[in-house]
């Protein structure tokens, strides 16, 4: 601390704490390195989990339009200015600590995937055939045979 200055002005020029918050927020991977959207939920969900049992945090996931995909630890200053800054990038907050105590988890592949093809305009991304998690999924029309409303019997 210099001699003669007050303390509130010599702590005001100190530059650590905003270090940390305006650093420069770099991509973790490019889009184009992920030919299809399983492939992509695949390595997003390893991160996750490292992030996860590595420090006990979760994560943001967020996909800019020049396909930079951003992956930052739930939690930090950084992360939050990175979120107010570019919300419409955000994909999601995953792996988060849960309010009541409850342990947090993973996303499984199947709600990745979803989420990544709400996410992303559809020609960002292929698909590919017959995964596990989509057997089954597709929705069904249902043929219910209903009585004619005249022979329903009414309540009075």
């Amino acid at each position: 601390m210099a001699m003669g200055k007050p303390i509130s002005e010599s702590r005001a020029n100190d530059p650590t704490p905003r270090r940390q918050i305006e650093r420069r927020i770099k991509p973790a991977f490019q889009l184009s390195s992920c030919t299809t959207v399983q492939e992509l939920a695949c390595r997003l969900q390893k991160r996750m989990r490292q992030t996860l049992y590595a420090r006990g945090a979760g994560t943001l996931v967020a996909i800019n339009s020049l396909d930079e995909v951003y992956l930052l630890m739930a939690g930090e200053a950084r992360t939050d200015k990175f979120f107010a800054d570019n919300y419409d990038w955000v994909m999601g907050v995953y792996a988060e600590q849960h309010m009541g105590g409850k342990s947090a988890s993973v996303p499984d592949l199947c709600e990745l995937e979803d989420d990544i093809r709400f996410h992303l305009p559809a020609w960002a991304l292929a698909e590919t055939v017959s995964l596990p998690c989509e057997v089954g999924r597709a929705p069904q029309q249902m043929e219910l045979e209903f009585p004619p409303l005249h022979e329903l019997a009414i309540a009075a």
